[in-house]
């Protein structure tokens, strides 16, 4: 399909030049030196910008492009003229203009604001779709499971359907690997909320925070007076959990004693209290998370395999964020309309420099840190528009510690290029696919920036 170009100039040489620099492969380019001109012309496509000198025979182009607009309500403009003003520039902006260039330019200048308009167009479709896809996400697993797990990449689908499939495996222990701020509480959450024991408690309990002297009595917790302090009983994790689930997070910190006594409690479902006899019969699903490499542990005598494959009946694992980059978009604008919601901020958007910032960005603290990071843009920003210096990453980006990041947009543009070819595996039609760019802009691009 034919990429149509309207172009409005009244100086015949300056109307060929322009066209003869801009004429490529699939642009079709209808040249008019008037607004009655094009009136006698019947175009077969839908044209998609339009270039105007702001001084025509009969009306002005400013004129002109609203009356495009009137006909082609997606159309971009440019608006080229020998005399710039800032009123020009003001009124263009708010008929919706993408750019506004000064006489004399080079044809380069030209070419590279119609490549801008046209990624300005391609990303404000891609918002919306994102917008789309999150909605249709976030209801439909509201509606279904009650609680929500944002994303629209393969991996968040295939993990909703692994929640949903485990939901219904009622005793099934489950195992959730990731790295830290990925979200792995949030799917055992997920789990339980799609479970028919979702009307019994969900406990959470972070076996890194208990020491190991106050971890037993709070596992399978006391009797009064089964020690210095006991002053009434006390019920332990299990029984708190009972009937629910119990989510056990960094289960690679318990310690070896401690993990024999969990597998003897998950073999016999029943906990004995400290300073009690009797035997007390517990129901409670298991689902444990952590971000330490289990059968390492193993191999180094620093976790039971008996525990491993017990705890490990079904095994769900979290990619970090870094490697599903379509689900960045969509969970911004989560953020956004949260933190917004919580601040009473009203309706807050994001400029497209921020939002590349924040797709090139590389996340060692994951979701958690994305989470962090637009909180504060939110409270930062002084007015409905988060821009770059609203943001403010971690220490640690890109993998290393120390370095200043560059955040250019030639480097944030050589980046992300880099990672799209990453994902297509190098095949330059589906990167340039994904990247929403033809063929032609993205050798030019690979070209600019030395990728081979």
């Amino acid at each position: 399909m034919k990429y149509t170009i309207l172009l409005f100039e009244d100086e015949v040489e300056l109307q060929q030049e322009i066209k003869d620099s801009i004429v490529l492969d699939k642009v079709e380019v209808f040249t008019f030196d008037s607004w009655a001109s094009f009136k006698e012309v019947k175009l077969d496509s839908v044209p998609r910008l339009a270039i105007l000198d702001i001084n025509l025979l009969d009306k002005d182009g400013l004129t002109i492009f609203y009356e495009l607009r009137e006909r082609y309500a997606e159309i971009e403009g440019i608006i080229i003229t020998g005399q710039a003003s800032l009123k020009n520039a003001i009124a263009s902006l708010k008929l919706g203009i993408t750019d506004f260039i000064e006489k004399p330019f080079r044809s380069k200048e030209l070419r590279d604001s119609i490549e801008r308009c046209e990624s300005y167009k391609q990303f404000r479709i891609k918002n919306y779709v994102v917008d789309r896809q999150f909605e249709e996400s976030r209801k439909k697993f509201e509606a279904h499971w009650g609680i929500e797990f944002i994303g629209v990449s393969q991996p968040i689908k295939e993990i909703n359907s692994l929640m949903k499939r485990v939901a219904q495996a009622d005793m099934t222990s489950v195992m959730i690997t990731g790295e830290s701020g990925s979200g792995k509480e949030l799917i055992a959450r997920g789990i339980h909320s799609m479970s028919d024991r979702r009307g019994a408690p969900f406990y959470p309990v972070n076996c890194t925070a208990i020491p190991d002297s106050l971890f037993e009595s709070e596992f399978f917790g006391y009797q009064k007076g089964a020690f210095t302090g006991a002053l009434s009983n006390h019920e332990g994790w299990f029984e708190r959990a009972n009937g629910g689930t119990l989510f056990l997070d960094e289960i690679g910190d318990m310690n070896l004693s401690l993990q024999s006594k969990l597998l003897r409690v998950l073999d016999e479902r029943k906990v004995n209290r400290i300073g009690s006899h009797d035997m007390i019969a517990v129901n409670a699903r298991i689902v444990c998370a952590t971000n330490k490499n289990l059968k390492q542990m193993i191999e180094d005598g620093q976790f039971r395999l008996d525990l491993y494959h017990r705890l490990n009946s079904f095994h769900i694992h979290i990619p970090p964020l870094r490697e599903r980059l379509e689900d960045i978009p969509v969970l911004v604008n989560h953020f956004v309309r949260f933190f917004s919601e919580m601040h009473n901020k009203g309706s807050v958007s994001l400029h497209s420099r921020a939002m590349n910032l924040l797709l090139n960005h590389h996340y060692p603290g994951n979701i958690r840190e994305l989470k962090n990071i637009i909180e504060r843009a939110i409270l930062m920003c002084d007015s409905n528009v988060i821009k770059p210096r609203h943001l403010n990453f971690t220490e640690y980006s890109n993998g290393s510690r120390g370095h200043e990041v560059d955040y250019s947009l030639e480097a944030v543009e050589k980046q992300t290029i880099l990672k799209a070819m990453k994902v297509c595996s190098h095949n330059k039609t589906h990167t340039a696919e994904k990247l929403n760019i033809t063929r032609q802009a993205l050798n030019r691009k690979l070209k600019k920036h030395g990728i081979e």
